[in-house]
């Protein structure tokens, strides 16, 4: 799209994707001056904030472009022999899918069946393969299969709440110490347990998880608040503090999000702001942490090089008349790009783990404090998110149609749908009294 690609340059954002995919090069794309400005003024490493963006937005194009419908499944099947960088259509099959649910169990399931007497764990794997086969199957014109990536995800969930154990909880309903320490065990079991499933990227299972309950964030929140106490102390601030902190949750990119936190507390950028000022500082971490991602993911889509040479797609190929040579050329694409980024993780699952079983809760008041601004904000962050991508996808639509727009015209325009979806998160911030 020409108006994304004005915008790449207008920014700056340059450089060789092909580098950055295949050699893991990450100096081979520069984000620009205003990138680095506005790192610098939140103290952040440019670098880190980078390689954060690189690794969610990769994974991110790994997640659109090779989501498969049954109409793909289809052609899968159809073609299983024919090569696409060195993969099979085929063996795109066996390795995103299981072929059943009592499968996905042998290989994956099992983990969550945390039982010990042989009759309670034959029970619950009874429970587990239901819940596989009702919320992972998608159906060809042939065959069931269940998807690999956010079933494990999908079977916690489901396992929680058969057992009533907390997944997460309204703020007026959390019950201190009790579900605190229950939060904690399950989520490391999950962490845990998640990081057991070989041949599964997790990436998407912990997305998931983090989207629904923000317990890696409420935890860390805690723990930065909690460590530096003393920078809290002006009463008069606070209520900006804890609900400026809190309205980080609508970072979608996990790493990310905990990182820009850490460092707004410890290197006190958060206390240089007054309080009139909160917003500014808000609509400068989203453009970081909300735009650039949405930014460079695009970035790669329209800089990935896929030729019909790397995809197999020659004048030569004989495929069944019915297929029609759009669809197949596309599947192919998807292939290529399945094949490219299938090891790509979007996360260091065990970093996270480790950092998140560290954490213990002293102060029961101060977590459920931060607990009830977070979830306060739990609805809108995702609304919110889901509209300024719409917005975005659709302004660059008519941006290609206008040309009298200006590129500064064009950055004026997404900064204010950032500021719109910025307005509604601070809408929802909760005022706490102390008791």
């Amino acid at each position: 799209m020409e108006a994304f690609q004005n915008l790449f340059d207008q920014l700056g954002i340059i450089g060789d994707v092909n580098l950055v995919v295949k050699d893991n090069n990450y100096e081979a794309i520069q984000f620009g001056e205003f990138f680095r400005s506005f790192c610098e003024e939140l103290e952040l490493e440019e670098k880190v904030v980078r390689e954060h963006i690189w690794d969610y937005a990769l994974y991110e194009v790994y997640r659109e472009c090779c989501t498969f419908n049954s109409e793909d499944l289809d052609l899968l099947e159809s073609l299983d022999e024919e090569d696409v960088n060195g993969i099979t259509l085929g063996d795109i099959l066996d390795e995103k899918y299981c072929i059943s649910p009592e499968s996905y169990y042998e290989s994956f399931g099992y983990l969550l069946n945390d039982k010990n007497d042989q009759f309670t764990k034959a029970k619950e794997r009874e429970k587990i393969i239901q819940s596989i086969q009702d919320t992972s199957m998608i159906k060809s014109r042939h065959f069931e299969y269940i998807l690999k990536e956010v079933t494990f995800f999908n079977v916690y969930k489901d396992k929680l709440k058969r057992h009533q154990q907390p997944f997460n909880k309204a703020a007026d309903k959390l019950n201190g110490v009790k579900d605190i320490e229950k939060f904690k065990n399950n989520t490391l079991f999950f962490l845990r347990q998640l990081g057991k499933a070989n041949n599964i990227n997790y990436t998407y299972d912990l997305e998931c998880f983090e989207k629904s309950a923000n317990l890696l964030f409420i935890f860390s929140l805690y723990a930065c608040v909690e460590k530096n106490q003393h920078a809290f102390d002006n009463e008069k601030k606070e209520e900006y503090y804890f609900n400026t902190l809190s309205s980080l949750v609508v970072i979608e990119n996990i790493e990310l999000k905990l990182y820009i936190l850490k460092t707004l507390i410890e290197k006190e950028v958060l206390f240089t702001y007054k309080k009139l000022e909160f917003n500014l500082l808000l609509h400068r971490i989203t453009i970081l942490s909300v735009l650039y991602p949405l930014l460079i993911k695009e970035f790669i889509v329209q800089n990935l090089i896929i030729t019909d040479k790397n995809i197999g797609v020659t004048a030569s190929n004989k495929v069944d008349e019915f297929l029609s040579d759009a669809k197949v050329k596309k599947l192919k694409e998807k292939a290529f790009v399945f094949e490219l980024l299938k090891n790509h993780k979007g996360y260091n699952l065990n970093k996270l783990a480790d950092a998140f079983e560290s954490i213990e809760v002293k102060n029961v008041k101060l977590f459920e404090n931060l607990y009830t601004r977070v979830s306060s904000l739990q609805v809108i962050k995702s609304e919110s998110m889901d509209q300024f991508k719409l917005d975005l996808y659709e302004s660059m639509d008519t941006f290609n149609q206008i040309e009298s727009l200006s590129n500064h015209n064009i950055l004026a325009i997404l900064e204010g749908l950032l500021i719109e979806m910025q307005n509604k998160v601070t809408s929802k911030w909760r005022s706490i009294r102390k008791k």
